[in-house]
């Protein structure tokens, strides 16, 4: 027994010896993080977004206390030397256009076009602190319409998939495209524009998750690119009008009977039929809430969703389900191929789900990120089923 007690205080010591609890703390220093993108083929369209860090333990912190106003912010062509000044135009946000800008930066601002393939640095500073950052533009972006054959729904019923033209833009110069926000309509009548409609439609085989039948597929060179960022802008998100009645068998949101008007949505729960965002895709059930969350709520309760609707995709051919869509109509589809930077951010935490794990940010001295991409884009038209 002795031998025995001996033995464990032996392996008591020998263990508390090799364990180091001497971890070094580590010390809080505040930085800046700076949140930019170019894309080629444009002048600068983003706003450079500037705050501050905050400690941890500071729980009185609010993030409009972290905004910084008083930055120096630069944009530099690496192999021109071509500079373009930012302004304060925000809370800590900075673009090149501002209130009483002269002719002259007016011209340095147009003039100033991201070229594919060329490398930019990013220069932030102010009186406390700097950082900056270096992204190469990718070279080209290109897509195609895939053909993905015939989906089988879970109660074993085959669905051809449509192919739809996702190149119906690709001859339209940036200066023409200049007129399209303005008008998409006459845009498309003008420059005969073909673009092709999808049918949103609810039910398991339509709405039930990820893997639910595609509304049609997009293919591109997966092996050149990184990641790709989707951006679905619903150009119809605004219109408005009185909540649309129900057809008989379609109930699947709260609902209203008006004396005069009969079943319809009762978007904003108020017993009322009034104006409510009409092109708005509305669903209550739970499948619809599990994958797409609540609504947003705005003034007088009417329901919304956030436009434009973001998601990065690696694979091709990738298909378009109904998560992609959150209103009727005409539909701006912009894929956009990433810089190492955007892939290297997006494989860290960004959303924070390890407080502890911070993002891959590649702002030297700084957090956040600056990437550029290029894009191309396409319409489609989201019709709602008949019947």
């Amino acid at each position: 027994m002795k031998y025995l007690t001996v033995l464990k205080i032996l392996l008591t010591a020998f263990i508390l010896k090799s364990c180091n609890f001497n971890d070094s703390e580590m010390i809080y220093e505040e930085k800046l993080v700076v949140f930019a993108s170019i894309s080629a083929n444009l002048p600068v369209i983003d706003t450079v977004l500037v705050s501050k860090t905050a400690n941890i333990s500071d729980e009185d912190v609010l993030s409009s206390d972290l905004v910084v106003n008083d930055a120096q912010v630069r944009l530099i062509e690496d192999s021109t030397g071509k500079t373009l000044d930012f302004f304060n135009v925000g809370p800590g946000q900075y673009f090149p256009v501002f209130e009483g800008i002269t002719l002259e930066e007016l011209e340095n601002y147009t003039a100033f076009i991201i070229q594919p393939g060329k490398t930019y640095s990013l220069f932030v500073s102010n009186d406390m602190d700097s950082t900056f950052a270096v992204t190469t533009v990718p070279e080209a972006m290109n897509i195609r319409a895939a053909d993905l054959g015939t989906y089988v729904c879970p109660d074993g019923t085959e669905l051809s998939t449509d192919t739809i033209d996702v190149n119906n833009l690709s001859e339209i110069s940036i200066n023409q495209l200049l007129g399209f926000a303005s008008d998409p309509q006459s845009f498309i009548s003008d420059y005969n524009i073909n673009v092709d409609s999808i049918t949103f439609r609810f039910g398991d085989c339509f709405t039930k998750s990820f893997a639910s039948y595609p509304m049609f597929g997009v293919d591109f060179d997966s092996d050149n690119y990184q990641t790709i960022k989707t951006l679905t802008f619903a150009l119809d998100a605004n219109i408005k009008g009185l909540e649309p009645l129900i057809s008989i068998g379609d109930i699947n949101a709260p609902s209203f009977e008006d004396p005069d008007s009969g079943l319809f949505y009762d978007y904003n729960y108020n017993g009322i039929r009034d104006s409510t965002f009409i092109n708005l895709i509305y669903d209550t059930t739970l499948g619809f809430r599990i994958w797409k969350g609540s609504y947003f709520r705005g003034e007088n309760n009417i329901p919304y969703r956030i436009n434009p609707w973001q998601w990065n995709i690696e694979e091709s051919p990738t298909q378009i389900p109904w998560l992609y869509f959150d209103y009727y109509g005409l539909n701006l589809m912009t894929f956009k191929a990433t810089s190492e930077s955007y892939f290297n951010y997006f494989s860290g935490d960004p959303v924070g789900q390890n407080i502890y794990l911070l993002p891959d940010s590649n702002l030297e001295g700084g957090l956040g990120v600056f990437y550029s991409s290029y894009e191309t884009r396409f319409l489609v038209y989201v019709r709602r089923k008949e019947g």
